[in-house]
This record gives C-alpha cells, sequence and structure tokens, in this order.
C-alpha cells in the first residue's frame, strides 16, 4: 500500500475515533517515512483529542516543520497553545495566519473559540458570526454560536440556530439538546414528538440514547407528567453508567487522607502574604445553588465570576498530592515558608485570562474538598458553602446530566450518589469544626424564602461594599454559564423548585428515606 492510502486510512480512523490505533499507525509510518508532515498532524490530533497536549504540541512543530505550507497545521499548533495556556505564543499565532488568510472560515472559527476559551465572549460571538457567513452556513460553526448565543442569555438566537440545524440534521443529538434546555413543554408538543421520533432510531449509540433521554425527561417534567420524566431520567443515568466503568473508591480515598493529614495541622501557623486578590470560592455539592450564588456576587461592580476551573484543584495536585495521597512533609514545609506555590500557581492561570476585577468568583463545587489548603494558602480569600434540602439535592443530581465524568460519575447511579453525599458530609463537618468562622454556609431555601436579607447578609459575610446590583442578579451578563442551570440563574429567584423532590417520592422514596438516616 502506498502511503498515501495509508494515509487515508488513518484519516479514517481519525474520523472514526480510533485514536490509539491513529497514534500507533502514524508512529510506524513515521519510522519507515519520516520527513511526511501530514502523518505529523494526523499524530498531533489524536493525542488533542486524548488530551495529551504536550504530545500533540510536538507533533504539530514538527509538522509545520516539514510542510510550510501545510495551514492545518499551523490551526493545529495554534491551538495546542491554547491547551498548554500558552494564550500569548497562541493569539500571535493565530494574528499571524489571519494576515495570510483574512477569509479562511475555519481559521476564523478557531480564533473565535481562542476567544471563547480566554473568556472574550464579544469577540468570540463576533468571529463565530462571520465565519459562518464566510462558510456559507456550516453546520458546525452554527452549533458553536447556538451554544454561546445560550451561554451568554442570548436564548432567542440561539433557539433559532438550533431549530434551523434540526432542519437539515433532524438526528442532531447535541442539537435537539441544546434546544430542549431553551423550551418550555407545557405550550410545545412539536419538538417532543421530534425527539421521540428520533429516540426510537435504533442505530442510535448508546451515549446519545442517553442524552435524549435527558432532554426527552425535562420535557415530560415541563408537563407535569412526572411518570414518564423518572422513567427518561432513569434510563439516561442506566445507559451512561452501564458504559462508565466508574470507581468511586478514589473518591474515598482522598477524602480520608485529607482528613489523616490535616487534623494534624495547625493553622495558627500560616502566615502566607496574599497578593493582591480577593477569592470568593463557593462550593458544596452540584445543583445546590452555586451557579444562582455566582450570579448574585458577580453581579457586584468590584467582582467577576471566573465559573468553574479546576486551577485550586491541579494546583494542590501538582506541589502537594503523589499517588492520590497528599505529601504530608511538603506541606508542612511550605506552611513555613516565606513563599507561596499554590495561590502563585492559581494567580498565575487566572492572569492568562485578563481578569481586572479585585474580586473574583470561584464556582468550582467539589472545591469543598480544598478548604483546608484555601484557609492554608489564600488567607484573602472567603468560602461560601451552598446547602440544599438534601431530597432537592439528590434528585436534581439524578435528573440531570453533567459532561464531566471525571468529577461527576458518581452522578449516574443512585447509589454512588447517596455514598458521595455521605462522604461530603463527613468532610463538611470536619472542616466546619476545625475552622466554624472561616465558611459562611447559605442554605438555598433560606435564599428563595427571604432573597433580600440572605442576599445582603451574603455580600457582607464576603466583605464586600453593599451594590444594589446583586438584586438584579439575573440581569448579570458579564460572563457565561455553562452548566446545567443556564435557564434558571438568568431569572428572579423562584420558590417552585423548593420541596420539588416530593413529586418524584412514587421513584425515590427510598433513597431520600436513606438520606435521612
Amino acid at each position: 500500500m502506498d502511503i498515501n492510502k495509508k494515509i487515508e486510512k488513518i484519516n479514517s480512523k481519525l474520523s472514526l475515533r480510533k485514536f490509539d490505533e491513529v497514534i500507533s499507525e502514524c508512529k510506524k509510518l513515521i519510522n519507515i517515512n519520516p520527513d511526511t508532515g501530514v502523518v505529523y498532524n494526523l499524530a498531533g490530533l489524536a493525542f488533542q483529542a486524548k488530551k495529551k497536549h504536550k504530545e500533540s504540541f510536538n507533533y504539530f512543530i514538527k509538522a509545520t516543520e516539514l510542510d510550510k505550507k501545510d495551514f492545518a497545521a499551523k490551526i493545529n499548533l495554534a491551538n495546542a497553545y491554547m491547551y498548554l495556556d500558552d494564550y500569548n505564543s497562541s493569539e500571535k499565532l493565530f494574528s499571524k495566519l489571519l494576515l495570510e488568510k483574512p477569509d479562511d472560515y475555519l481559521l476564523i472559527a478557531n480564533y473565535a473559540n481562542f476567544k471563547k476559551k480566554i473568556r472574550d465572549f464579544k469577540s468570540a460571538i463576533k468571529l463565530y458570526e462571520e465565519a459562518l457567513k464566510k462558510s456559507n452556513y456550516k453546520i458546525f460553526i452554527m452549533k458553536d454560536l447556538a451554544k454561546i448565543y445560550s451561554n451568554t442569555g442570548e436564548f432567542e438566537k440561539s433557539k433559532e440556530l438550533y431549530e434551523k440545524i434540526l432542519t437539515t440534521i433532524p438526528n442532531s443529538i447535541d442539537s435537539h439538546v441544546g434546544l430542549s434546555r431553551l423550551i418550555n413543554y407545557k405550550e410545545n408538543q412539536i419538538h417532543l414528538d421530534q425527539m421521540m421520533q428520533t429516540y426510537k432510531n435504533k442505530d442510535l449509540k448508546d451515549n446519545d440514547k442517553a442524552l435524549l433521554a435527558f432532554a426527552i425527561s425535562k420535557a415530560y417534567e415541563d408537563k407535569k407528567d412526572y411518570e414518564k420524566s423518572y422513567f427518561f431520567f432513569n434510563e439516561g443515568n442506566q445507559l451512561i453508567n452501564s458504559n462508565l466503568n466508574y470507581n468511586f473508591e478514589n473518591e474515598k480515598k482522598i477524602a480520608n487522607n485529607i482528613k489523616k493529614i490535616f487534623v494534624k495541622l495547625n493553622y495558627d501557623v500560616s502566615k502566607k502574604i496574599s497578593m493582591n486578590k480577593k477569592i470568593i470560592f463557593v462550593c458544596g455539592l452540584p445543583r445546590s445553588g452555586t451557579t444562582l450564588v455566582e450570579q448574585i456576587l458577580s453581579s457586584h461592580k468590584d467582582a467577576s465570576g471566573i465559573g468553574e476551573v479546576e486551577y485550586l484543584e491541579k494546583g494542590i495536585n501538582e506541589i502537594y498530592f503523589q499517588d492520590n495521597k497528599i505529601l504530608n512533609h511538603k506541606l508542612i514545609e511550605d506552611i513555613h515558608k516565606g513563599n507561596n506555590l499554590l495561590e502563585e500557581f492559581y494567580l498565575k492561570k487566572l492572569k492568562k485570562l485578563n481578569f481586572n476585577s479585585a474580586v473574583l468568583i470561584d464556582k468550582t463545587p467539589h472545591n469543598f474538598r480544598w478548604i483546608g489548603f484555601i484557609k492554608l494558602f489564600f488567607p484573602n480569600s472567603k468560602v461560601v458553602l451552598c446547602k440544599r434540602n438534601l431530597d432537592d439535592n439528590f434528585l436534581s443530581l439524578y435528573k440531570n446530566y453533567f459532561a464531566s465524568t471525571k468529577h461527576m460519575g458518581w452522578s449516574f447511579d443512585p447509589e454512588y450518589i447517596l455514598k458521595y453525599i455521605d462522604m461530603y458530609r463527613q468532610l463538611i463537618s470536619f472542616w466546619r469544626d476545625k475552622y466554624p468562622e472561616f465558611i459562611y454556609e447559605l442554605e438555598y431555601e433560606n435564599l428563595v424564602k427571604d432573597n433580600v436579607n440572605q442576599i445582603k447578609k451574603l455580600i457582607d459575610k464576603c466583605g464586600l461594599p453593599w451594590d444594589q446590583n446583586c438584586l438584579s442578579h439575573y440581569k448579570n451578563r458579564k460572563g457565561t454559564i455553562n452548566t446545567v442551570s443556564i435557564i434558571q440563574a438568568r431569572k428572579p429567584i423562584y420558590s417552585s423548585s423548593l420541596n420539588f423532590s416530593s413529586l418524584y417520592d412514587k421513584y425515590l422514596s427510598k433513597y431520600y428515606k436513606r438520606l435521612k438516616s
């Protein structure tokens, strides 16, 4: 087989997402033909898909060196810089490429992805709109634009695009899911019928069928048909869980190790000098109100929300963890040092995103694990712990799909949800006993019933001057919302979600009872 046919075969495997096979065959081909740039480019794309960004970067560098005319490889290299958080190099390369080919819609769309990554949403939207026109309305760009419209609160524009996509591709699962979040099915049967028709397709892959099941469940809930709603979200969870191979023991080991190490630590010995940023860490169980609280706090004139980021966890893992265990000697050593490696790591990551506000809101729910590290290494910070009725919280976890299986793999099995909540309660009890004054606990139910006073108290506890904008948090357009709360957090606070779990008592009461025990 000649080299062109081999490359064509590898390209087909890349389209089928057989990334390990692509990498293996590219390496074999490189051994025989080490000067063929396109093979390095294909290997780089496979590594990038596996999130092995250092490896992909090296392959893209080689591809561009071997074939200086390979424009696609240059775009891929710009993306590689972005994935490695080298935003300056990425921006420079994109700008250079745009001078060469200002009308290349693939280049413009990738540049839009970059702008979205660095949270320049206005520029990203303009670039997507430009790329869409220049591409003669390619579907993949339409999807990206529909999603960012939705995340920034431009719901009607998003809805219009999703409907156009489905006119062309009726079986576009991600478009059905995106549209389902924007529709109230009390008065819309048409799209539900379309989703049901697609759901009956026997060729649907399990993951696609699961995503559609969650969307259909939401539609039936809107129509107050809770029996069908339960059937479909239960079906969706079972389909995802059967293909996950999730292991809860890692969660448990990390939590136990944290308690074992921190129980011996004296927090008073930490004399860390903080940089000139106040970080408010909003954490708790997912679906406990963290997105709403971030919206309220980031409405403040001095604050910006940074959404859910993994910078704190990445820093802790890089500096203080090895084999899922805390390096106790390293932690104690750093407590007594004058410098602050963890805060430096965290703020260095944020600096690349050009946040200018003096106060930043990190609403990564699972940061509740790291409250001890926050106490030690972020002296100019506040922790807001969001709490919610556990029955309602359980239901909201189980009926919604979460894309991040890394942190949410437990949410597709009711038994794992119970285990996770138990682990969370034990760890929070430990942190609360350790330093009760450091954590401000905010009850979702209190916030809903008495929102004005609770918001004023929240702002005060976070050490911020009062700002009337915080009462109009639903008008906040400073950033995007990328969670399942995409619609709710853009509305005034409402009470219909309280005790919502009772509507599913018939199906979930056995789990609710165990939560109370």
